[in-house]
C-alpha cells in the first residue's frame, strides 16, 4: 500500500509537518494552489522561533506582483536584507544550543543564496532538513504532475492516482473538508495523522510547542524518533 501525503511548501515548518513527510512514501509539495495574501494564519512564508523574550516570527518578504496567484509563482523580495536578519536572529537565539554548528550550517547555505521564488526556497530548506533527519520519503511538486482538477477533493485524488497511491494521509484538520465517500469511490483510502507533539529540551524558560522544527533540531539534533514518537 503506497501512502501519499500532501501539503503546501511552508517556510521552516513545525515538527508535525515532518511527521507527515516521514509517515508517507511520497510527499507532495502543493505549490499550484493560491498564495494567501494578507492571511495572518498562513505560514507559507512564516516560521516561529523561541527567543529569550518570547516567540519571534521570521517572515520572508514576498513581492505583490499583479497577476500572480499560485505559491509556485511568488517572488521573494530580495531587495530587503531578510536573510541576514533571519540568520542573525537564529544565531542570537540558538548560538549556545548543543547542535548549533551543524544545524546552522544546514540553514546558512540556503539562506545566504538569493533564491528568487518562495516555493523553491521552502522546498530546498525542507529537503535539506529531511536529509539531516534521514527521512527517505520521495519529495514531488504538484506542479510537475500536470494536475487538471480544480475541485479540492478531486485534485487530491488525482495527485494520489498520478503517483499510484492507495492511501491519502491527511492532517486532522482535513476532516471537515475531505469527502470520504468520494475518495472511497475512487479507490483511495483516507487515513489521518496520529502526531503527538514531543516535549524536548528547550532554551528560554517554559516549554512552548508548535515552533519551527529548527527549535528542536538545535537542541536535540537529528532525532527523528522524537518526531515519529518511537
Amino acid at each position: 500500500m503506497k501512502v501519499i501525503s500532501i501539503h503546501q511548501p511552508n517556510y521552516l515548518p513545525w515538527i508535525g509537518y515532518f511527521y507527515k513527510v516521514a509517515s508517507a512514501d511520497t510527499f507532495v509539495f502543493l505549490d499550484n494552489v493560491d498564495y494567501q495574501y494578507g492571511n495572518s494564519s498562513s505560514v507559507t512564508n512564516k516560521a516561529k522561533i523561541k527567543t529569550n523574550s518570547g516567540v519571534q516570527l521570521l517572515s520572508v518578504p514576498v513581492k505583490k506582483t499583479k497577476g500572480l496567484r499560485f505559491i509556485k509563482e511568488m517572488p521573494v523580495d530580495n531587495s530587503q536584507p531578510w536573510q541576514r536578519k533571519h540568520l542573525n536572529s537564529i544565531k542570537l537565539t540558538y548560538g549556545k544550543s548543543p547542535f548549533f554548528e551543524p544545524v546552522f550550517e544546514l540553514l546558512e547555505g540556503t539562506l545566504n543564496t538569493k533564491t528568487e521564488l518562495l516555493a523553491k526556497l521552502n522546498e530546498t530548506l525542507i529537503a535539506n532538513i529531511c536529509n539531516y533527519l534521514k527521512i527517505p520519503t520521495n519529495l514531488v511538486k504538484a506542479s510537475a504532475l500536470n494536475i487538471e482538477q480544480e475541485d479540492r477533493n478531486m485534485r487530491l485524488i488525482e495527485i494520489c492516482k498520478k503517483l499510484n497511491g492507495d492511501i491519502y494521509l491527511s492532517g486532522n484538520g482535513g476532516k471537515k473538508y475531505n469527502n470520504a465517500p468520494l475518495f472511497n469511490e475512487k479507490g483511495i483510502e483516507i487515513k489521518y495523522t496520529e502526531f503527538v507533539h514531543p516535549t524536548y529540551n528547550q532554551l528560554h524558560g517554559t516549554f512552548i510547542p508548535n515552533l519551527s522544527v529548527i527549535d528542536m533540531l538545535f537542541m536535540e539534533g537529528g532525532k527523528l524518533s522524537l518526531i515519529k514518537g518511537n
